[in-house]
């Protein structure tokens, strides 16, 4: 009797993955398809956006510059009406304020030195 119920069972079975096949591999390769239009969609305004954010950065930078300039030349004119030619005190005069800090190794030994000191 097994093997009658087993001669049975495998078509029964057989038939039901069939079936399953014929309706879910059209449907997954449906689901796939949207899943990628959507990525490539996705893609498409990430592109669009950081292009107009990459534009709209670049005409600030120019508004920055021209305000920048305009400043610039309105200084040079002030400068001028009032009669001075270059600033009274420029960088180049000043090299000490052109350097960075000590290093930090002597600073250390300064602050470590009266610590020790005091310890003794």
């Amino acid at each position: 009797m097994s093997s009658d119920l087993i001669g049975v069972l495998i078509p029964a079975v057989a038939f039901i993955v069939i079936v399953l096949l014929m309706f879910g591999l059209p449907a997954l390769a449906f689901v796939v398809v949207k899943y990628f239009k959507l990525k490539e969609r996705e893609l498409a305004f990430e592109m669009e956006y950081r292009q107009k954010s990459q534009q709209h950065e670049l005409a600030i930078e120019e508004r920055v510059q021209r305000l920048e300039d305009a400043l610039t030349s309105l200084d040079h004119d002030v400068r001028v009406r009032l009669g001075i030619g270059q600033p009274a005190t420029p960088l180049a005069s000043h090299p000490d304020l052109l350097e960075g800090p000590d290093a930090p190794d002597a600073l250390a030994r300064e602050v470590a030195a009266p610590v020790l000191d005091k310890a003794r």
